[in-house]
């Protein structure tokens, strides 16, 4: 049976697992300057950002900006003061990554995050490609 543990190292969370005898980690969420990455997760509140062991980060308004027809989602989360909290998320559960953003009004957030999102999403088709031609390769 597999095990799950977090450890934190400042404002980045490992993620850890435990699986027959051997373990596997990873970086969880994390803030980094401006950058933030995170989890997604949905109740009948709407969404709210995560660690990857389930501690809330950030429990505020979120707007789906955007949807694709990859269930990827463009998020937008609204802080006082007209600071906001722009990304992508790859749907319910998943990671989010993204980055604060202050001095601007709610359009310009949105069309920021919808910016964020297609840059994030096109990573994502790039990193698929490749993981395909390497699958291919084998």
């Amino acid at each position: 049976m597999a095990s799950t543990r977090c450890e934190r190292q400042g404002q980045i969370e490992i993620g850890i697992i435990e699986h027959e005898g051997r373990e596997f980690s990873a970086f969880g969420a994390s803030v980094v300057g401006r950058n933030i990455t995170g989890y997604t997760k949905w109740d009948r509140y709407g969404i709210t950002l995560t660690t990857w062991c389930g501690k809330v980060m950030l429990d505020c308004r979120c707007e789906i900006v955007e949807r694709y027809w990859s269930g990827s989602l463009a998020l937008m989360f609204r802080l006082p003061h007209g600071r906001f909290i722009i990304g992508y998320a790859l749907g319910e559960g998943m990671l989010f990554r993204g980055e604060l953003i202050d001095n601007c009004t709610d359009d310009d957030a949105r069309r920021q995050a919808a910016y964020l999102a297609q840059f994030f999403g096109d990573l994502d088709a790039e990193d698929e490609e490749a993981f395909q031609a390497e699958l291919a390769k084998a």
